[in-house]
């Protein structure tokens, strides 16, 4: 019986390290995989909601965005969301600013004339 009530928490254990080491792997596999489909070209968000367009990638780890005609900053790779793979109420925003000439509209409110 004392075998018993030693083996019970050894397995729960067990259990936690188990779940522990499958979550860093696929938080892995999915990093790996974000890395491989953004390249130079890729529409994207930023974590802080920023939209806007890969034209370079740095060997720092850095990728600068175009974010509007003649506008580029530069951001931490880690920073960046596939706007590809956005839920479609965010994927609209990303839609419409790709569509429209290098400008970023809303869809709420109508495109500003000066």
């Amino acid at each position: 019986m004392e075998f018993l009530s030693l083996l019970v928490p050894l397995l729960v254990i067990a259990a936690l390290l188990l779940i522990a080491w499958r979550s860093r792997r696929r938080a892995a596999e999915s990093d790996a995989r974000m890395r491989r489909d953004i390249t130079v070209g890729t529409h994207v968000m930023t974590t802080s909601g920023l939209y806007g367009t890969v034209v370079a990638m740095n060997s720092d780890d850095t990728v600068i965005l175009a974010v509007a005609p003649g506008v580029e900053v530069r951001w931490a790779f880690a920073a960046l969301r596939d706007a590809t793979a956005l839920p479609p109420r965010y994927r609209r925003a990303a839609t419409a600013e790709t569509a429209s000439s290098g400008t970023a509209t809303r869809p709420d409110r109508p495109a500003r004339t000066t």
